[in-house]
């Protein structure tokens, strides 16, 4: 049997994913590069004191830029997936199907760096890659 159940995913959540995923959960996979760092300072100009996961999420989700994600392991190498507000829905989406729990957690202030991370490569990757 499988139902559809609605969850209701507020900036705030989102914004908590990007801080955490970009400050510890998913740093061990991902690699922003100089295109994506000039994207983000054109997009964020006056930072008034923010930190660069804030920026980051700024970009995306209220300016409504494409970021390119790069490989830590390969850093110079190809791009390996795109932070896109546009596909966020979707991607969110496929995680509740194939990852839920990532999901549960953040919505019930049980957050982690480890469902963030989940969250996080749906988001770049559109699936689950690393861990």
């Amino acid at each position: 049997m499988k139902i559809n159940v609605t969850i209701d995913i507020s900036r705030d959540i989102l914004e908590s994913v990007f801080v955490t995923a970009i400050e510890g959960g998913s740093n061990y996979w991902y690699h922003i590069g100089d295109k994506a760092v000039d994207i983000i300072r054109e997009a964020v100009a006056d930072k008034d004191g923010k930190a660069f996961s804030e920026m980051l999420f700024e970009t995306v989700f209220d300016h409504g830029r494409v970021l390119p994600i790069g490989d830590i392991e390969d850093m110079n190498g190809e791009t390996i997936g795109y932070l896109d507000r546009e596909t966020f829905q979707e991607r969110l989406q496929k995680c509740s199907e194939e990852n839920g729990w990532a999901i549960r957690n953040e919505t019930e202030d049980y957050g982690d760096a480890g469902s963030s991370d989940v969250i996080f490569q749906y988001l770049a990757l559109g699936e689950l890659v690393y861990g």
